[in-house]
């Protein structure tokens, strides 16, 4: 398990609703061996796994056709598809067709063609160029793996990813769990997902559950009609309006409005294949100096701005002062009123407009938005929003917390500087020393800790004056 990836899809939320990603993403991999590639289901099949990893943070988008995988995720990303393809040489090799004989080989040789293809689809770059430099990338990275063990707290990630998704490719590869657990995984990853080979009796029930689901269904018409499906949503006025929004932002520096739309927009394309109802677009008119969000004020909706006459302005009461500060002056597409209520606590800001202005807004209303934080994709970006604010500081206040932890044994320093690395970015914290903490924690909870452990910090004075200042407004921007 790339310990990267993990704990980033766990950051992330990858850990809900495991076996809509698991359809998704075992969509791509049958229709891009059976489907036409440039045109009919599997380009949309492509534009919905596309979206999911920007939305997540695995790619940027540098433009509004094309998407990158993120520098410092390049091996691990590789590296999932390296383990896509030995778990198929391995599971041949239980069937008698070993990986080093002539016909495994060839076989070997072929997969590693198709799979790293399939991967650049999806943003990958580099990647191995043959069979022999693939079973070099694979040691070495097995070897990287071995002398940067994980730590208990992304372990216990990654068994639940396991737990998760398992029992739903078991059933769909009409195996046991255990069967299936035995022919794929090496013994190594197996103790490290199951230790003492113990295999909960629960993910068994689920993988009967599951395929129970999947003997009634054929897998390529299956997945033709859900693309199709998908496609009359992607038609719908409201999604089309969410889509443009977003192709407008990607690539744009400053706030995550294009993964914040994206995360909306992917929301109402899977919530569109139950109910047809569409999301409020709205009309409002500001007169010059009038305020749209009042800092301190509740808000029971928010708003993405398709377009607006003039920009808006954005203010706050920072240091509780009488005196405002101006710190941004935004242009739509955008996203406003999310943080406040995301967090279910007050507006941080002001936001108002200078001149005379119209915006055109789709409204997402209080139970809508409460449908949306239980998204993956949507807890994804607001992770990623959290993680932009708290970049603002980033490299002085990672800076001041190293040289503050470097020769000091204080353990809530410690678990501060991992939390504060961890969700501005760093995957490979290893979170090894985090207190107060669940192993089972939501990534919500780890901001919720970081938080509270920033001010136990300032009421203790651990801070110095500098590193103090910083840090309240990290709790602010939280």
């Amino acid at each position: 398990m790339a310990s990267p990836i993990v704990s980033s899809s766990f950051r992330n939320g990858g850990h809900f609703r495991l076996s809509d990603r698991a359809s998704g993403t075992g969509d791509f991999f049958a229709g891009s061996f059976s489907l036409p590639r440039s045109k009919g289901a599997f380009p949309e099949i492509l534009r919905m796994v596309n979206l999911r990893h920007h939305v997540a943070g695995l790619v940027t988008t540098p433009d509004s056709q094309s998407v990158c995988v993120v520098p410092r995720f390049e091996a691990d990303y590789a590296y999932v598809a390296t383990a896509f393809i030995e778990s198929i040489r391995r599971g041949l090799a239980v069937c008698g067709l070993q990986s080093n004989s002539p016909k495994g080989r060839q076989i070997g040789s072929d997969l590693s063609t198709v799979l790293y293809q399939l991967a650049s689809y999806t943003g990958l770059t580099r990647a191995p160029k043959d069979l022999d430099a693939h079973d070099r990338f694979c040691q070495a990275y097995d070897r990287h793996l071995r002398s940067n063990p994980p730590s208990t707290r992304i372990r216990r990630m990654a068994q639940e990813f396991a737990k998760g998704l398992i029992p739903f490719t078991a059933a769909k590869s009409g195996e046991t769990v255990k069967g299936h657990i035995q022919r794929h995984l090496d013994n190594e990853t197996a103790e490290y997902l199951f230790p003492s080979g113990e295999f909960p009796q629960e993910l068994e029930e689920k993988r009967k559950e599951f395929r129970r689901i999947f003997m009634h269904q054929k897998t390529l018409p299956m997945i033709v009609k859900r693309s199709n499906d998908r496609q009359e949503i992607w038609l719908r006025s409201d999604v089309e309006l969410l889509h443009e929004a977003y192709r407008a932002t990607v690539g744009r520096p400053g706030p995550a409005n294009d993964r914040l739309i994206g995360a909306i927009l992917l929301n109402a394309i899977m919530t569109g294949r139950h109910s047809n109802e569409q999301l409020e677009r709205r009309k409002i008119k500001l007169a010059a100096g009038e305020t749209l969000i009042k800092q301190g004020e509740m808000l029971k909706e928010m708003y993405v701005v398709l377009s607006s006459t003039a920009p808006l302005a954005v203010e706050a009461q920072i240091d509780h002062t009488h005196d405002f500060q101006q710190l941004a002056i935004l242009t739509a597409p955008h996203v406003l009123g999310i943080m406040g209520m995301w967090r279910g606590q007050p507006e941080a800001s002001t936001i108002f407009t200078h001149a005379s202005n119209t915006l055109d807004v789709i409204v997402i209303n209080s139970d809508r938005f409460a449908l949306l934080t239980q998204e993956s994709g949507f807890q994804a970006a607001m992770a990623d929003e959290v993680r932009r604010r708290l970049s603002l500081n980033a490299t002085i206040v990672g800076k001041l917390l190293s040289e503050l932890t470097i020769n000091n044994e204080d353990s809530l320093l410690t678990s501060i500087e991992q939390l504060f690395r961890y969700l501005t970015g760093d995957s490979h914290t290893p979170l090894d020393r985090v207190i107060d903490l669940d192993l089972d924690a939501s990534p919500v909870e780890y901001v919720d800790a970081l938080r509270v452990q920033v001010a136990q910090a300032i009421k203790d004075k651990r801070f110095s004056p500098e590193l103090e200042q910083c840090m309240a407004n990290v709790i602010w921007y939280m």
